[in-house]
C-alpha cells in the first residue's frame, strides 16, 4: 500500500469517522489477519495520480493486487492468481459481479468512478461464507462517499453547504478528468452529489504512441442520508457511469504471433453502469440482533459493441442489457461474552436481453442475428449464512462460518433466428464453510491460520452465451457444475515499535475448473475456425506468498518512512482431457493461465507532522516485476502475451503534494513523475504496453 496518508487532501469539512460505514457482514473479525487485508482511502487513491480506479487500486494496494488491462477502459484485478469471475467486487454491500461477468478479464471495475470512492478494502483469499459465489481469489469491497446528517454545520438553520472542484491531467494520454463535488448537511439529512467527466487520447508508451487506447466517459453520483432516529437511518444511492467508444485494444493491434489484427473494428460503443441502492440501518438492540442492515438494489448494465473481423465486410452490432434486482439482510448479535454472531440472507435475479444485427458495409444490407446470450435468459441466486466469533478458547480466538447457496437459470435454446427454441432450465447449489484461528504469540506478534472453502457457480456467461475467441468459436454449456475451491493459509502480523509487517502464505485448489475443450477442428489448413465447448476440465492448484514491511525512520516524530513489498504466485493446471487434434492431454500438468510474475516495490515516503508545509507528503517508489516464462498453452496462443515470455521490468515514480491556501485548508495539489526513465514494458497479460514517462498534475479546490 502507499507508505503515506496525505491527510491534507481530506474531503472538505467531513470528519472521517462520519464517513466510515460498512455492512455488518463486512466488518473485520477478531481473527482477521492484517496481512490479508489492505484498506485504501480516497486520499490515497488520489495521491497515486492514476487515471482510473483499477490503476489507482493496483498502485495504492502495493502487492495485494496485480492489475491486468486488456484495454484502457478495463482493468481486472488478479488476486492469488485468479481473475475475472473468480474475484468478487462489492459496492456498498451490493455485488458488482452479475450473471454475465466474463470468464476472463472484464470491464466491471472501471465502471466505478474513482471520484465517488471513499475507500476500497482488498481481502485476499476466499470469502464465500459471507458473499457466496465468485469470492475465490479474493474480494474488493468498495464504499462510496456520503455526507452525514449534522456534519460540519456552519450556517445555522440552513445547514452546511460545501463545494469542491478537482481536476487531473496526465501527459501520457494528453487527457484527464474533472469533477464537481457538492454536499449539504442538515440536522437529520445529508446530501452529496458528484459529477465527473473523463477524456483520454491515445496513450504514449515508452516505445511510442499506442493506437486504439483513447476514450471518454461521464459519471454522476448522489447519496442521500436521513436519520430516522439516533439509532436508525436510511440511505439512498444513485450512481451512473458511462464509457463511450472504448476500443478493444488487443483486437485492433497486431499481437504476438499475428500478421494482422484480429479485428478491423472492435469498440465498446457504450458501457453504461447504473445502480440504485436503498440501505436501512438499525443499531437498536433487540431479540434477533444488536444491529441490522437491510439493502435493496436495482442495477442495469447496458453494453453495446461494434465488431468487424479483419478482411470481413460484415459489421456486427451487439447489444446486451442486464437488469438485476435483489436484497440483502445482515444481522449481528452478541450471545454472552464468548460468541458474536453475524448472519443473514441475500437474493438477486438477472434478466438479460441480447440483440445483434449484421450490416454489410458494401451493400448496407442489415440482417438480424441471434444475440450473444440466448433469448429470455434469466438467472437467480439466494443464500443464507452464519458466522460466529468465538473467544471461549482464549488465548486462541476462532471464527467459524457456514453458508448455503442456491442458483437457478432458464433460457431459450439458440437457433438460427433471434426468437430461439424451446426453454432450457436448471440449477445447482453449494455448501461452503470456513474456520479461522488467531493467536497472539507476544505483544505485537499475531499468527492466524485459515481453512476456507470457496466456489464459483456457472453463470449465464458459461451456460447461455456463444462467443468468438482467439482461435475460433466458444459454445455455451447448460450442463456445467460449480467450481469448488479449498484454501489454507498462514498469516503473521507484526506491529512492534517503528515496524509494521505482514506475511501471508497460502495453498489453494480449484476443482471442476471451467475451461474449454476442442469439439471441431474445422479446416485443418485454416486457423480460427475451430469450435470449443465450455466444460468442467480439471483442477488448478495455487501456492503463493505475500510480504509487506514498513518502518518509521528515526523517532516517532520523524516524517520519513520506508517500505518494501513482494508477491509470488505459482499455479498449475491438471486436466487429462485429450485434444483430438494432437491425441495428447495438452493441459495436464501445465502452468495455470495468466499467473503474475514475482513482483514488488521499494519506497521512501515523507509525511509532514503538521499542515504548515508547502510540501506535505511525498514518495519515491521503485516498482519491479520479474520475467514470466511459465505460460499455459492458451497463453502461448494469446496475442496479448509474448510466447517467449513476458520480459521483466522496473519503473521509478516520484509523487508529492501539499495544501492550497495555508494550514488547515482542505484544498490541495499533487504532482507526479511516473516511469521517469521512460521504460518500454508490458504488464503480463495486458493487451498493450504501459505508459511511458508521464507527468501528472492534480488540483483540488474546496470552497
Amino acid at each position: 500500500m502507499l507508505l503515506l496518508v496525505p491527510c491534507l487532501l481530506q474531503e472538505p469539512n467531513v470528519a472521517p469517522a462520519e464517513t466510515v460505514v460498512t455492512a455488518p457482514r463486512s466488518q473485520p473479525t477478531l481473527t482477521t489477519p492484517a496481512a490479508d487485508v489492505v484498506v485504501v482511502t480516497a486520499q490515497e487513491l488520489r495521491a497515486t495520480g492514476e487515471r482510473s480506479l483499477p490503476r489507482a487500486i493496483a498502485r495504492a494496494a502495493g502487492t495485494a493486487v496485480w492489475m491486468q488491462e486488456t484495454n484502457t477502459g478495463g482493468g481486472s484485478p488478479i488476486l492469488r492468481g485468479l481473475v475475472g469471475p473468480h474475484v468478487l467486487i462489492v459496492v456498498d454491500g451490493v455485488r458488482l459481479n452479475d450473471s454475465t461477468t466474463r470468464l476472463g478479464p472484464n470491464q466491471s471495475l472501471n465502471t466505478i468512478d474513482i471520484e465517488i470512492v471513499e475507500r476500497v478494502e482488498i481481502i485476499q483469499g476466499p470469502s464465500a461464507v459471507l458473499y457466496g459465489s465468485d469470492a475465490v481469489g479474493g474480494t474488493l469491497l468498495i464504499w462510496t462517499k456520503r455526507r452525514a446528517p449534522g456534519s460540519a454545520a456552519r450556517t445555522g438553520n440552513l445547514g452546511a453547504v460545501d463545494l469542491a472542484l478537482s481536476g487531473q491531467y496526465e501527459s501520457a494520454s494528453d487527457g484527464g478528468r474533472a469533477a464537481v463535488d457538492t454536499s449539504w448537511a442538515g440536522e437529520s439529512d445529508g446530501l452529496r452529489v458528484i459529477g465527473s467527466v473523463f477524456e483520454h487520447d491515445d496513450l504514449r508508451s515508452g516505445g511510442g504512441e499506442v493506437d486504439f487506447t483513447g476514450y471518454h466517459a461521464t459519471g454522476f453520483f448522489t447519496s442521500w442520508d436521513h436519520a430516522l432516529s439516533d439509532e436508525q437511518s436510511l440511505r439512498a444511492i444513485l450512481r451512473i457511469h458511462r464509457d463511450f467508444d472504448v476500443p478493444r485494444t488487443d483486437r485492433l493491434l497486431t499481437g504476438y504471433g499475428q500478421v494482422a489484427p484480429s479485428n478491423a473494428e472492435f469498440d465498446f460503443a457504450l458501457q453504461d453502469n447504473t445502480a440504485y441502492t436503498l440501505v436501512f440501518d438499525d443499531h437498536s438492540a433487540g431479540a434477533l440482533s444488536d444491529r441490522m442492515q437491510a439493502r435493496m438494489f436495482l442495477r442495469n448494465y447496458d453494453e453495446q459493441r461494434r465488431v468487424r473481423n479483419t478482411g470481413s465486410t460484415a459489421r456486427r452490432v451487439e447489444h446486451d442489457e442486464i437488469t438485476g434486482y435483489g436484497f440483502g439482510l445482515d444481522f449481528q448479535k452478541r450471545l454472552g461474552e464468548d460468541h458474536h454472531l453475524t448472519y443473514g440472507v441475500d437474493f438477486e435475479r438477472d434478466d438479460v436481453d441480447s440483440e445483434r444485427s449484421d450490416t454489410n458495409i458494401v451493400t448496407s444490407v442489415v440482417t438480424p442475428r441471434p444475440g450473444t446470450f440466448a433469448p429470455n435468459s434469466h438467472y437467480s441466486s439466494a443464500g443464507v449464512f452464519l458466522q460466529d466469533e468465538i473467544t471461549s478458547f482464549a488465548p486462541v480466538a476462532l471464527t467459524a462460518g457456514l453458508r448455503y447457496s442456491r442458483f437457478d437459470f432458464s433460457f431459450n435454446e439458440f437457433t438460427a433466428t433471434p426468437a430461439g427454441g424451446p426453454e432450457q432450465s436448471g440449477g445447482f447449489d453449494a455448501w461452503t464453510a470456513s474456520l479461522q484461528a488467531s493467536h497472539e504469540l507476544s505483544e505485537g506478534l499475531r499468527l492466524t491460520a485459515t481453512v476456507a472453502q470457496g466456489f464459483r457457480a456457472p453463470k449465464l456467461d458459461d451456460l447461455a452465451k456463444n462467443s468468438t475467441i482467439f482461435g475460433g468459436t466458444e459454445l455455451a454449456n447448460p450442463d456445467l457444475d460449480p467450481e469448488e475451491s479449498l484454501s489454507g493459509s498462514l498469516a503473521l502480523d507484526i506491529e512492534q515499535g517503528p515496524w509494521r509487517a505482514g506475511v501471508s502464505a497460502y495453498h489453494a485448489t480449484l476443482s471442476d475448473f471451467i475451461g474449454r475443450v476442442l469439439t471441431d477442428l474445422g479446416d485443418p489448413g485454416t486457423t480460427g475456425d475451430e469450435t470449443y465447448l465450455r466444460e468442467n476440465v480439471g483442477t488448478v492448484e495455487f501456492v503463493g506468498v505475500n510480504l509487506g514491511v514498513r518502518r518509521q525512520l528515526g523517532d516517532e516524530s520523524s516524517p520519513w518512512n520506508a517500505g518494501v513489498g513482494a508477491s509470488w504466485t505459482k499455479g498449475r493446471q491438471y486436466d487429462d482431457t485429450v485434444n483430438p487434434a494432437t491425441g495428447t492431454a495438452d493441459f495436464n500438468d501445465v502452468p495455470a493461465r495468466r499467473i503474475p510474475p514475482l513482483f514488488g516495490y521499494a519506497a521512501l515516503g515523507y509525511e509532514a507532522s503538521t499542515l504548515e508545509h508547502t510540501i506535505a507528503w511525498g514518495e519515491l517508489r521503485l516498482t519491479a516485476a520479474d520475467d514470466q516464462g511459465e505460460l499455459h498453452p492458451e497463453d502461448l496462443s494469446d496475442p496479448r502475451i509474448n510466447p517467449d515470455g513476458t520480459a521483466g521490468w522496473a519503473t521509478l515514480d516520484f509523487d508529492l503534494g501539499g495544501p492550497l491556501g495555508g494550514a488547515g485548508s482542505s484544498s490541495g495539489w499533487n504532482l507526479g513523475f511516473h516511469n521517469i526513465f521512460d521504460r518500454e514494458y508490458r504488464v503480463h497479460g495486458s493487451g498493450f504496453d504501459s505508459p511511458g514517462f508521464n507527468v501528472i498534475v492534480g488540483l483540488h479546490w474546496a470552497f
